[in-house]
């Protein structure tokens, strides 16, 4: 089957070699990595995402995803790779494996962390499984073999959008403080991500007594320690985080990428209330963006974005228009969190270790050279704090903000990012994988 890119078109014109729009999960287990089993497990899991087992094809009228017929890659290697290639059989998604580590890593243009998510959890029910030769329960497990709900394929981009009365609430559309400009350090070629775990109970205590939630409050941290460090002028710190449209979009099941963003104001205003009134702000400001009826009205801009990509005349003018809007876009805001929702695993989780996901949307050669990537699994969440810095100056006054908040945590270790390179698609070089 060889299909024409919707809701995947922003993302495919946008990959650049400085942004490849890629991200790497990464589940270290509790015990070593035995590749044989591995390699079962991905061969019984691809039969039940054949979503995922596609190549990435254009001819003069158009971008399309194919299906790929040569197995999904299980590599042995700790370093990045580079999607869409001979050393992956041209897929888009690769399994690796490291003495205790596994790590999926794949085009953001295939899914996002919603959609990949399934996916994980079938791969583990199947190794654990037979590594351990235990009988796991399948519930809520998707199973080789079985039926695939229609709604796994279908594209709530494409889909018609009921006519609403309703006016939308604008998000932030001014400058944002921005910290390749204005930081207090330069930026650096090497992207480096602090790991850091957070004690779920407590946290979530801290949580509800200040009207936060998870995501919000470490938004809120990251917003007062950028402020820490180089206090705002005229243009205030703006978080861009995250969020998972399926449920918005009433389509729960669907398989493609569907994350937007809600804007995270900390102007003078904010900074001036008390830090439970600021987490209420920011909590309040991920509700009203992320309404149902405000992403309905989001995605007939996309439509109209789509319509534009589709009027100019080539690949090179798609890809240069969607670069420019991606631009203009990062100038809105100044650092970027994420984070999907805790982690269902099924009884697989027990064998778990740590659980983390490096996107490369932490760019030097963008506005936001700063990223935030949230998890929650076993008890803990896991901050990936992806930075462009050679100093640690933001790190060290988030951690602050953690430490004088009375919020438990460990700095588990600091690491270069390792998140996937993808080819170049429309005459620029090579992808840097992270490095």
């Amino acid at each position: 089957m060889r299909r024409p890119l919707y809701s995947e078109l922003r993302t495919v014109y946008e990959t650049t070699a400085g942004n490849p729009h890629t991200f790497r999960v990464t589940v270290k287990m509790k015990d070593m990595i035995d590749g044989r089993i591995l390699e079962s497990a991905v061969r019984k899991t691809a039969e039940r995402y054949p979503y995922f087992c596609m190549k990435f094809e254009k001819d003069a009228d158009g971008v399309f995803f194919a299906d790929n017929p040569a197995p999904l890659p299980v590599l042995h290697t700790d370093g990045p790779i580079t999607l869409a290639c001979e050393e992956t059989n041209g897929h888009l998604l690769a399994v690796c494996r490291w003495k205790n580590k596994i790590h999926i890593d794949l085009w953001h243009a295939l899914t996002d962390g919603g959609g990949l998510y399934p996916f994980i959890k079938t791969l583990l029910y199947y190794y654990c499984s037979e590594y351990y030769g235990l009988s796991l329960s399948s519930q809520g497990v998707r199973l080789a073999g079985e039926p695939i709900d229609p709604a796994e394929w279908e594209d709530p981009a494409a889909a018609p959008i009921e006519s609403t009365p309703f006016a939308p609430i604008e998000k932030w559309d001014s400058p944002a403080f921005q910290l390749k400009d204005g930081g207090r350090v330069a930026l650096s070629e090497k992207c480096v991500v602090y790991n850091l775990r957070i004690p779920e109970r407590e946290f979530m205590r801290f949580n509800l007594s200040n009207d936060g939630s998870p995501g919000t409050v470490i938004a809120l941290f990251l917003a007062r320690a950028i402020d820490r460090v180089t206090p705002m002028g005229k243009d205030p710190v703006v978080i861009a985080m995250c969020v998972n449209q399926r449920r918005m979009l009433r389509a729960p099941l669907a398989h493609q990428s569907l994350v937007g963003d809600v804007r995270l104001v900390y102007d003078r205003k904010v900074a001036a209330l008390p830090f439970s009134l600021q987490a209420t702000s920011f909590r309040g400001k991920v509700i009203l963006q992320s309404d149902a009826d405000i992403v309905l009205e989001e995605l007939k801009e996309y439509r109209r974005i789509v319509e534009d990509l589709k009027a100019l005349p080539d690949h090179a003018a798609r890809h240069r228009y969607a670069v420019d809007r991606m631009d203009r876009m990062t100038s809105r805001f100044t650092a970027t969190v994420s984070y999907v929702g805790k982690t269902d695993m099924g009884e697989a989780e027990r064998y778990i270790q740590e659980f983390h996901v490096l996107p490369s949307t932490a760019l030097p050669s963008s506005a936001t050279p700063l990223t935030l990537e949230l998890s929650a699994m076993n008890g803990s969440f896991y901050v990936n704090f992806m930075q462009y810095f050679g100093d640690e100056c933001y790190l060290n006054a988030f951690i602050r903000e953690l430490r004088e908040n009375g919020v438990d945590y460990d700095v588990l270790y600091q690491e270069d990012t390792k998140y996937p390179a993808m080819p170049d698609l429309w005459g620029d070089r090579l992808t840097g994988g992270g490095a």
